[in-house]
């Protein structure tokens, strides 16, 4: 399941800034690394944070159903028709630059995939609101970041009762495979129709309520933020200048 789960971890009682700042960090750094070793360390990085915040159970089967396919796509593409020269990998002659180059993209695809959904299951989107309306964020940009967060959960959740109203009324989803195609339009018309529904009474309800006002809103109740956290975002912020300078300076990483 992609979206917020509820806990006590680290992460989950950290400032939300802290664990998107933490992904968005690894995002970077995967970008300013050129090396498969390099990373694999912000994989295994990655796969530290989902721990610390205790989600790697559930961040690991979307990472892996997204992964998996972009892997086998690049080996292919990379490894065995990439350039010479070629060297044995079992039973396979692989390209020797083809093969890192696979490592790499994968390794950052990886990567990126598992902080953000380790970021997507830490940070609630009701801490969030709070924690930028108390840094006066635009209300605009902080309903665009938190409907985006929320925007998988809510499908989810109006599939499920659209599926289950639909069976209700005799719609069979087994068959042959024409027999399933023909069973997407009574789901996807509803799911689309009711999103759109959904759109529009919610621009009524915010504009009833004045958003557009541009006055600044007051936090009910900010998340601490602790010097530690903000001096450990400015140590990641620190670290991916670094990176990049190293990179553009001509440093092999």
């Amino acid at each position: 399941m992609i979206g917020y789960r509820p806990g006590d971890s680290v992460l989950h009682r950290a400032h939300p800034y802290t664990p998107l700042a933490t992904a968005t960090a690894m995002l970077l750094a995967s970008f300013a690394l050129r090396s498969p070793a390099a990373i694999g360390w912000v994989v295994a990085a990655a796969l530290a944070f989902a721990v610390l915040g205790r989600v790697l159970g559930a961040v690991a089967r979307p990472a892996l159903s997204l992964a998996l396919p972009t892997w086998a796509l690049l080996l292919l593409l990379h490894g065995l028709l990439g350039p010479a020269p070629y060297r044995a990998v079992g039973f396979l002659d692989v390209s020797a630059a083809g093969l890192d180059r696979a490592l790499v993209l994968g390794g950052r695809i990886t990567a990126i995939l598992v902080a953000f959904l380790t970021a997507l299951a830490t940070v609630s989107p009701a801490r969030l609101v709070e924690a930028m309306t108390a840094r006066g964020v635009p209300f605009s940009r902080m309903y665009l970041l938190v409907s985006t967060l929320t925007l998988v959960p809510r499908l989810r959740a109006r599939a499920a009762q659209i599926l289950e109203a639909q069976q209700c009324r005799g719609l069979r989803l087994g068959g042959s495979p024409l027999a399933r195609v023909a069973a997407l339009g009574p789901l996807v018309l509803p799911l689309v129709l009711g999103s759109l529904m959904e759109v529009d009474e919610q621009v009524l309800a915010l504009d009833a309520r004045g958003v557009q006002s541009g006055a600044r809103r007051t936090a009910l109740d900010p998340p601490p933020d602790s010097a530690a956290e903000q001096a450990w975002r400015g140590a990641l912020a620190g670290i991916v200048i670094l990176l990049f300078t190293l990179r553009f300076t001509g440093v092999a990483l």
